[in-house]
């Protein structure tokens, strides 16, 4: 709303424009409203103005002002429709993750719907930033006190600046909670991956294996030496030294790997792990540092002052000694 105000007596007091703000002709208390009247707005005597989230009063302000004035309004309902059309997605988004089926859905299946998820949370960020963010800085583009004063106070009074920090707020734990189911399938794939490699060596070790066997085998019976006789046959127990010599290279192979196995086991058990810090330790640590119990009732260890050549320090004439059997008396306290 836009008035002329030629004197000081023709702008309106602030209980007329919370009645137009509010639009009710009703009695308020002073102080008690959410009106917000920039400095540099009303500092002139016949210049006034006065915003609340929906309703807009100026009097008094020449025409450019008027017109970045509703420039303005017109970007703060823009930033604001936008703002509730990203917390609609996001709210979308975040019911799909939670409705999300993993019992009945594969690793594939899951990091599927998880990639779209976090491309839409990406986008929902950016279009948030350029959308309602960047729009609540008007200073940057226009050097003009009372147009930037203006906006900034209306982007506060509709609440646009502290709704889009609390979206921001949601797409950023909907993208920790994706990452971080996203590396649960990761590791479930990486798990997956190493049962199919130890399966595929196991098969083409078994293959090697069994294929190297039979070559020496028929390498020594295709050479052409004496120790081959053509009349006998290969199962011959002639030919049971070539046999025991083949058994014992595979005997061998067997206790090699064996042997490197039960080495890089002996490596483990040699390497002690540290141990994961505790809260009972690190309570102790400052206590015997700062020499004082801390959150638990733990009896602090203050270590004795000891003097320049006894080991204590020395005695105070003015205090009497203890009697004969009492405890000794603290020289701290």
């Amino acid at each position: 709303m836009f008035q002329a105000s030629p004197t000081p007596a023709d702008v309106p007091s602030l209980d007329a424009a919370q009645r137009i703000i509010y639009r009710a002709d009703l009695p308020v208390r002073p102080g008690l409203d959410s009106l917000c009247t920039p400095d540099e707005l009303n500092r002139r005597p016949t210049t006034f103005g006065a915003m609340g989230p929906y309703v807009s009063v100026l009097t008094g302000h020449q025409d450019y002002v008027e017109n970045a004035v509703f420039l303005s309004a017109v970007q703060g309902v823009a930033s604001a429709a936008r703002l509730r059309e990203i917390r609609v997605l996001a709210e979308t988004y975040v019911r799909r993750f939670r409705t999300r089926g993993d019992g009945d859905a594969g690793p594939h299946e899951r990091r599927t719907l998880l990639e779209g998820i976090t491309g839409a949370q990406g986008h929902l960020e950016l279009e948030l930033g350029y959308s309602v963010e960047i729009p609540a800085d008007l200073a940057t583009l226009i050097p003009s006190l009372r147009p930037t004063a203006y906006h900034a106070a209306l982007y506060e009074a509709m609440g646009l600046i502290e709704r889009a920090a609390a979206v921001s707020q949601t797409l950023q734990r909907l993208g920790n909670a994706t990452a971080a189911e996203l590396t649960s399938i990761e590791s479930v794939e990486l798990r997956a991956a190493d049962r199919r490699r130890v399966r595929t060596v196991a098969a083409v070790t078994f293959v090697t294996t069994v294929t190297a066997t039979l070559g020496l085998l028929f390498t020594f019976f295709g050479i052409n030496a004496k120790e081959v006789d053509d009349g006998r046959s290969m199962f011959d127990v002639a030919y049971t030294p070539i046999y025991a010599l083949i058994t014992s290279v595979l005997v061998l192979g067997f206790m090699l790997f064996a042997a490197l196995q039960a080495a890089d086991r002996a490596a483990l058990r040699r390497v002690a792990p540290t141990p994961a810090p505790t809260w009972n330790g690190t309570q102790r640590l400052l206590a015997s540092e700062l020499g004082t119990a801390l959150l638990g009732g733990m009896p602090a260890r203050v270590p004795e002052p000891r003097g320049p050549s006894t080991g204590s320090l020395p005695a105070d004439p003015a205090r009497p000694a203890p009697p004969t059997g009492a405890p000794p008396v603290d020289p701290v306290a």
